[in-house]
């Protein structure tokens, strides 16, 4: 649900209002009821079933980005083992591969402080966000 704030570059609000305010992304009227029977789902299999579809409409819209080489935005086997993975690192991948500015190429892979932290309290103070990084060197 993060992925889609991103794509449609909205700001993803805490914890009270994601819900609400993920209802309003476009992308909703595609993920709402896959996420729904993702967590309706009474096998892991079902669930499996779910997030893969989840999984193939998030990467069809990052490939409409344009922002990367296309990507194939099928789930497929993860190694020899019984689960359907969309392979994550290969869109990371091409998003690295695709930042023109060596600068940013150097930057760490760690991201921002809102993936460490979920806290209101946290992510409205500078002060104790800065201190937050600093400690896990972002």
């Amino acid at each position: 649900m993060r992925l889609c704030f991103l794509q449609e570059r909205q700001y993803a609000p805490y914890a009270k209002w994601f819900g609400t305010a993920f209802q309003q992304l476009e992308a909703s009227a595609e993920l709402l009821g896959v996420l729904e029977a993702a967590m309706d789902a009474s096998t892991w299999r079902g669930r499996e079933a779910a997030l893969s579809k989840a999984y193939e409409a998030l990467a069809r819209r990052h490939n409409a980005l344009g922002i990367t080489a296309t990507v194939d935005p099928i789930v497929g086997p993860f190694h020899s083992r019984p689960f359907q993975v969309i392979g994550g690192d290969r869109f990371v991948k091409a998003c690295r591969a695709a930042i023109q500015d060596p600068r940013v190429r150097e930057l760490s892979l760690l991201g921002s402080i809102d993936q460490f932290g979920d806290s209101t309290d946290l992510l409205s103070s500078v002060g104790q966000a800065r201190q937050v990084a600093r400690a896990l060197d972002l």
